[in-house]
């Protein structure tokens, strides 16, 4: 029951991955726990699935890598990853509503970020502003495996091209999902070796829902899309909240 239920998710949180590039992990995440899963199992599978969806897509836009900033984004956040899988295990032990509480601010304010990420004039931030920005992404990342917007709101500031974008997210995810996944398992205490495997066998839905994802996003406007998707991630949100 519970390999149907993430199978479920998996596919339409790919499905809305695919159409608006982001929300994976924000609309994966909480309906897991409601699902059951524990917070840590939650993590790891979005994490895992993730990988799964964007390890091609980072191969194929190699040539498009921005490996400067990438480095940069990765360092900091392979020393904040950590902090938060550990802020993830201490509050595990919290009752199931209070978990679901948890991750329900924690996707209003990838929202309210994600809604903040606009038109903003390209421009050089200063090194430590970038530094605090990939750091936040990495604690959010370990804690809730929701590390996207605050790097979505930094790279409004850049001027790249779609791919450019598309390519560092992708890249630097790949390169953090490793230490996040280990940690998970050699630390939780409810981590364990078939939840990889679930994420493993749960990889046709995601593909599934990332090509039918990518069709739909190729139909619509971006904006309509974004919009739809912020509406439901408020409603996620606000129902794992109250």
């Amino acid at each position: 029951m519970l390999l149907l239920a993430a199978g479920m998710i998996m596919f339409g949180g790919s499905i809305v991955q695919g159409a608006i590039g982001f929300a994976l992990g924000m609309i994966a995440v909480p309906l897991l726990v409601e699902a059951g899963f524990s917070l840590s199992q939650a993590v790891a599978l979005t994490t895992l699935a993730i990988g799964i969806q964007v390890l091609f897509g980072a191969w194929r836009l190699r040539a498009h890598i921005p490996w400067g900033d990438v480095k940069l984004a990765a360092a900091v956040r392979y020393l904040t990853v950590p902090i938060g899988v550990l802020l993830l295990l201490s509050v595990e032990s919290m009752d199931a509503q209070g978990m679901k509480r948890l991750v329900g601010i924690g996707v209003l304010l990838g929202v309210l970020m994600r809604s903040f990420a606009r038109s903003k004039a390209a421009r050089d931030l200063p090194l430590p502003v970038s530094v605090a920005t990939f750091c936040l992404s990495g604690v959010l990342q370990g804690l809730v495996a929701m590390g996207g917007p605050p790097v979505v709101l930094w790279m409004t500031t850049r001027d790249w091209r779609a791919q450019q974008a598309r390519a560092f997210t992708m890249t630097l995810f790949l390169l953090n999902a490793p230490l996040q996944v280990l940690l998970l398992l050699l630390l939780s205490r409810t981590m364990s070796v078939d939840v990889l495997l679930m994420a493993l066998v749960l990889t046709p839905f995601i593909f599934l829902g990332t090509t039918i994802g990518l069709r739909i996003g190729d139909r619509f406007s971006k904006p309509l899309l974004n919009k739809a998707a912020l509406g439901v991630l408020m409603v996620i949100a606000l129902n794992a909240i109250l």
